[in-house]
């Protein structure tokens, strides 16, 4: 198979498995991710469904990006703002918060759907076929300010909370957690893929603080 193909897969792979993490994370009903709590404050305004928001604020963040640095977007770029949404979506099929549900059930699903954003947002940086919307902001971050990838991060997910929340998006453990401990679990991952010698290069180089 072509060596563009398989990186293609591996951006599609990368971003249904974040995807799908998301739709966890929001079933559990604890606090959300970040772009997630953007979102549900957005929802108590208009009547646009959740995915299409993820999709809009993907194309507006990819926007950003190439304004300051284009060269950091490519294709998968694209495929991930557009395959994104779709992955919530269907996943939401399957997937709806429930009153009856216990509560560890609910914190098993926040803990599960970290794991796979996580895991999901490391597969697809490893393709480098372009980095992702908010990927592309923290890659910005890194350049222009000298931040690690996971300070980077911080930053970008406890300002885009913020805007949620003055939206009137709802705040809980989740959000606490997505704000500071998602960016190290993306690094940690790449870091494991670093270990374990996986023959993609990755985009940018960071440095770490």
């Amino acid at each position: 198979m072509n060596n563009i193909w398989k990186r293609i897969i591996i951006v599609c792979l990368g971003t249904v498995i974040a995807g799908f993490g998301v739709q966890l994370i929001v079933t559990a009903n604890l606090g959300s991710d970040s772009v997630s709590t953007l979102i549900l404050g957005l929802l108590q305004h208009t009547t646009i469904p959740f995915g299409r928001w993820s999709q809009l604020l993907s194309l507006l963040f990819l926007l950003s990006t190439f304004i300051y640095k284009k060269e950091l977007l490519g294709v998968g770029s694209l495929i991930n703002t557009l395959l994104f949404g779709e992955a919530i979506s269907f996943c939401a099929n399957f997937v709806q918060f429930e009153n009856s549900r216990p509560a560890i059930i609910n914190f098993i699903y926040l803990l599960l759907g970290f794991t796979l954003m996580a895991l999901g947002t490391a597969i697809y940086l490893r393709a480098d076929l372009g980095a992702g919307p908010v990927e592309g902001i923290m890659f910005c971050l890194c350049d222009k300010l000298q931040f690690s990838l996971k300070y980077s991060r911080i930053l970008i997910d406890f300002t885009i909370v913020l805007i949620g929340f003055l939206l009137g998006g709802s705040i809980g453990i989740g959000t606490f957690f997505a704000i500071f401990a998602l960016g190290p679990m993306i690094s940690a991952f790449l870091r494991v893929f670093n270990i374990i010698k996986v023959k993609i290069s990755y985009p940018l180089q960071t440095t770490e603080k």
